[in-house]
């Protein structure tokens, strides 16, 4: 008899990620080709940390280039260490960016990421109808309980 075939799970098909790894590997001639290599032309979300805390979330189309440029911008020397997680699917990087943002708030990001109006109305909607629909019952209790 044939053993059956291990399922496979979908754990890894979005997304790649790497542990938080120090700033100043892009100072290391050892590992700035590697990161190089690894991150040109890779699209993806990073998460910048100063010390434990969350301090930034972006997306790019090109990681190293990103990262690197905030180690000069306003955001320099406000975070020491980075996360990466590169995406295959580049439709979906600002809807997981919006998701990261409106959970995680970090201080320097300005953007907090906003769902598209038609998703955002269509939520609203169907709990005003359910709060109506709660109201008109509640009604109908106090009536009945006088």
């Amino acid at each position: 008899m044939r053993k059956s075939a291990k399922k496979r799970g979908t754990r890894g098909r979005l997304i790649k990620g790497i542990a938080k790894l120090p700033a100043s590997l892009f100072e290391n001639s050892f590992f700035a080709p590697v990161l190089q290599t690894l991150l040109s032309r890779s699209p993806g979300i990073y998460a910048l940390y100063k010390g434990e805390d969350l301090y930034y979330v972006g997306l790019s189309n090109n990681l190293k280039s990103r990262i690197k440029q905030h180690l000069k911008d306003k955001h320099s020397r406000k975070w020491d260490t980075f996360k990466i997680f590169k995406v295959r699917r580049v439709n979906y990087l600002k809807d997981m960016e919006t998701l990261i943002l409106q959970i995680a708030r970090p201080e320097g990001n300005r953007q907090t990421g906003k769902l598209p109006g038609k998703q955002r109305h269509a939520l609203t909607k169907r709990l005003k109808a359910a709060l109506n629909k709660m109201e008109t019952e509640a009604v109908l209790i106090r009536k009945a309980l006088k």
